[in-house]
């Protein structure tokens, strides 16, 4: 096998790096996610739940990282109108522009909680701390933003893990009594079962994903290399995932009605280790919310070295931090990522069928062509 087919597993470790730090966002690490999609379900169901998840976004991650491979840099982020043709795909590329735009409010809304629930500091501080720092690294371009993302994801999984496991054991023993505790907590259900949650969960990153997966897999030296990054980039995603839920499940009585479930948890611990942990939520918010605001302002404004992409960008960022200061964290993620989920499986359902579809009528084609050629 020739060097340029086999994997590149430094390309591919710092590909994945990149794509947990995109999917790892203020609703992960602040624990209102993981509440509302896994934890409220109980032990079995959370593990169903991320069985779900992890299959399907395993699938869809390989399907954008190697679209992003395969297609020219004018292409990459025109992902739909590749799959359901111009009308279509103009329709979602808009509404996927929409969405993550909205998915940038959480993310500053997730950012002012963080800071309020541990500093004390008003959350509107918090906000405009987080937008600034999105300005400035977004207006550095993409491959900047891809080298930013790259160090902070593996550095974001390994402390999740660990942190995660450090709760769960410390009060392994009340896991006996999740079934009993659960009921009592006032926390929202993303979702009517585990099952759909795990359906849920994957989709609604989807829509988001899209306008920015592509063009990072671009820089990757062949398919393997980003298929291989997908997959595991998925299973650290997932692993961390795990470690967070379970260590809830250990500490479910401090959680009720924390905003940011996570502080919390690690407070239980100790004040030094929940400092940390305020620290690398707000790591994972910056390394989320950037990748959003680009994907929003390259499909916007295009140009990224020209003075009204500039312009635009601070102006959307702007405009989303003024946003935010209006809605909680719990109710955005709530309605804007149970809401989308669904939307997110029927366009991926219909993504996969058009994709059969079109090689179904390929292959008919070139057999047309084959039979001509042999007459």
């Amino acid at each position: 096998m020739k060097d340029n087919e086999k994997v590149n597993w430094r390309a591919a470790i710092r590909l994945s790096g990149a794509f947990v730090a995109t999917i790892i966002g203020s609703g992960f690490a602040s624990g209102q996610e993981l509440v509302q999609f896994f934890t409220v379900y109980g032990i079995a169901g959370a593990l169903g739940a991320a069985a779900v998840s992890f299959a399907i976004y395993a699938v869809f991650a390989v399907e954008l990282f190697n679209f992003g491979k395969t297609m020219p840099a004018e292409k990459q982020t025109a992902f739909f109108t590749v799959y359901f043709g111009e009308k279509v795909g103009a329709v979602l590329d808009w509404f996927c522009v929409i969405y993550i735009y909205g998915v940038f409010f959480i993310m500053l809304a997730g950012a002012g909680a963080t800071l309020n629930q541990y500093f004390g500091v008003p959350n509107a501080v918090g906000s405009i701390l987080m937008a600034v720092l999105c300005a400035i690294t977004v207006l550095l371009g993409l491959k900047k933003l891809v080298d930013v993302m790259g160090t902070i994801g593996p550095l974001l999984i390994i402390s999740t893990i660990v942190i995660g496991i450090y709760a769960l054991t410390k009060n392994a023993g009340n896991l006996d009594t999740v079934d009993e505790t659960l009921p009592t907590m006032n926390f929202m259900k993303a979702a009517p079962n585990w099952f759909i949650s795990g359906i849920l969960y994957p989709c609604f990153s989807f829509l988001t994903l899209t306008p920015v997966l592509p063009s990072m897999a671009s820089q990757a030296p062949n398919k393997k290399t980003t298929t291989a990054a997908a997959i595991t980039g998925c299973l650290g995603f997932h692993l961390a995932l795990l470690a967070l839920v379970f260590a809830m499940f250990a500490n479910l009585s401090v959680l009720n009605g924390k905003m940011v479930p996570n502080i919390a948890l690690a407070t239980v611990m100790n004040s030094k280790v929940a400092l940390v942990f305020s620290v690398m939520i707000l790591l994972a918010i910056f390394s989320s919310a950037c990748p959003m605001m680009w994907g929003t302002a390259s499909k916007l404004f295009k140009d990224e070295k020209s003075m009204k992409y500039k312009l635009g960008t601070v102006g959307l960022i702007i405009g989303g931090m003024v946003v935010s200061y209006f809605f909680p964290l719990d109710v955005l993620i709530n309605f804007i990522y149970g809401l989308t989920g669904y939307a997110g499986a029927a366009v991926m359902a219909a993504m996969f069928i058009s994709k059969f579809v079109r090689k179904k009528r390929n292959a008919a084609i070139s057999e047309k062509k084959t039979a001509g050629t042999q007459e």
